[in-house]
């Protein structure tokens, strides 16, 4: 079989049917579900290997390092029921997702920990904390694997390595593709969550932990099964879009995943139907952020909307592909002002090369414009008529804040079809029509379907 450009859909079912027949997730190994903690990655993978996807984050920077002081003794932490974890990005200097939930909990008479990833001046942080997992726990995993092994407790290591590259080869062969990063056996995950389950067990129990707050929980997937090996409730604070074609929200019915959190704190009653979850996950609305709140009163109380202003949104997994739109859509209506807008890890010089590339030597549209940072990106949208996109989470916000949404036919438009099934997006088929879709959209009929009007735990 040979690589081969496939719809978003059916990759997506293809993809779904090659783990089941690879039993991706019946591959356990000394108690450790390996294939959930690297679906993401895999999912991303074989989309840029098939050429369905760029890399969705072209220009991001790998975290830098903690180097603060040593944490505390564990015996001298003070009890800590709930735990919060706040999201890695700021957003203006904040981080507005743990943030609600923060200011929600204390609202409750709750008063949570807040722990950072990374926070040199702080007591400790998660990135202080697994180091001393490291040092106080790393002898203690190896020996457990030992012993597993030896008394055939577990799969040994030729039969892992073995049941892990037939996974591997059954995901390659499916689409004709390799995934050199994933061929190798992944020990060092297999040893770093067995040190994680044992240091977050330790952890979690001396400070008497029964809930953890996590944004962005599929990103650190050791944690949250470590967290919930040793009994806390674990709860992903929405922070981004969620779909039947989310690769960490969507799984064939029934299907158990180990480091999956055992709720999802949604903006909207829309989001905890948008899923597939895997078994033993709900979904629950608790509102959106203070900061959107506070936003969308002032905006639209404002009417801030100009007419003929279409916003393109962007989005590195296909952001060259949304600016052949935009730029076509600016040459042949002149009569719009067209506006697009890059995502923060996207590179400006990259798409003014695009833009000079696409003119082929004639004059730039005058109408067009490239935003990148500034403003910020909810002024453009909220003085937007229309917004235009493929899946982003952007797309909704427009939609809260009263833009006329429309969504392109590129790869992942999938993920918004219950929006357009709705009417509430609607889907543009052919880019020579624009006028006659732009004409034919129309706002959200109830847009706290997707950012509800009140906040709650």
């Amino acid at each position: 079989m040979t690589a081969e450009k496939l719809s978003f859909g059916d990759f997506w079912s293809r993809f779904q049917a090659a783990e089941k027949r690879a039993g991706a997730f019946d591959l356990i190994i000394s108690g450790v579900q390996i294939y959930p903690m690297l679906r993401v990655k895999i999912f991303y993978a074989l989309a840029q290997a098939l050429g369905i996807y760029d890399d969705p984050h072209p220009a991001s920077e790998k975290p830098a390092e903690s180097v603060g002081k040593a944490i505390p003794a564990m015996d001298t932490l003070k009890p800590a029921p709930v735990i919060v974890i706040p999201f890695n990005r700021l957003v203006a200097g904040a981080e507005p997702y743990s943030d609600r939930i923060v200011e929600l909990l204390e609202g409750a008479g709750i008063e949570p920990r807040t722990i950072k990833y990374l926070d040199p001046e702080a007591d400790l942080d998660i990135a202080r904390l697994r180091e001393s997992f490291v040092a106080r726990f790393e002898t203690q995993a190896n020996e457990l694997l030992a012993v597993q092994h030896k008394f055939r407790k577990s799969l040994n290591r030729a039969e892992s390595k073995k049941r892990w590259a037939d996974l591997i080869a059954t995901l390659e062969g499916e689409f004709g593709v390799k995934l050199p990063n994933f061929e190798p056996y992944p020990y060092w995950l297999l040893r770093h969550s067995i040190i994680d389950e044992l240091g977050f067990k330790d952890f979690f129990g001396r400070l008497k932990t029964k809930d953890l707050y996590i944004v962005n929980a599929y990103t650190d997937p050791r944690l949250v099964r470590a967290a919930r090996m040793a009994g806390v409730k674990v709860h992903d604070i929405q922070h981004g879009f969620v779909s039947k074609q989310h690769p960490a929200y969507s799984f064939l019915p029934g299907t158990v995943v180990q480091s999956s959190s055992d709720e999802l704190l949604t903006w909207g009653e829309y989001w905890n139907t948008a899923g597939s979850f895997p078994k033993g996950m709900t979904a629950r609305t608790t509102g959106p952020t203070k900061a959107m709140m506070e936003y969308r009163a002032l905006a639209l109380a404002e009417n801030r909307i100009r007419p003929n202003q279409v916003l393109f949104t962007s989005q590195g997994a296909i952001g060259r592909e949304l600016f052949e739109a935009a730029f076509a859509t600016a040459k042949s209506q002149p009569n719009l002002e067209v506006i697009f807008r890059l995502h923060p890890n996207e590179s400006l010089e990259g798409f003014e090369k695009q833009a000079m590339d696409l003119a082929a030597g004639e004059p730039l549209p005058s109408n067009l414009s490239i935003s990148h940072r500034v403003p910020i990106f909810l002024d453009l949208v909220s003085r937007s008529e229309y917004l235009v996109g493929a899946f982003s989470t952007t797309l909704f916000e427009g939609l809260s804040l009263g833009c006329k949404v429309l969504v392109l036919p590129l790869p992942g438009f999938e993920n918004t079809l219950p929006a357009i099934q709705s009417g509430d997006i609607t889907l543009v088929t052919d880019l020579s029509q624009l006028p006659k879709f732009l004409a034919a959209a129309k706002p959200a009929a109830d847009p706290s379907r997707y950012y509800s009007n009140v906040s709650k735990l």
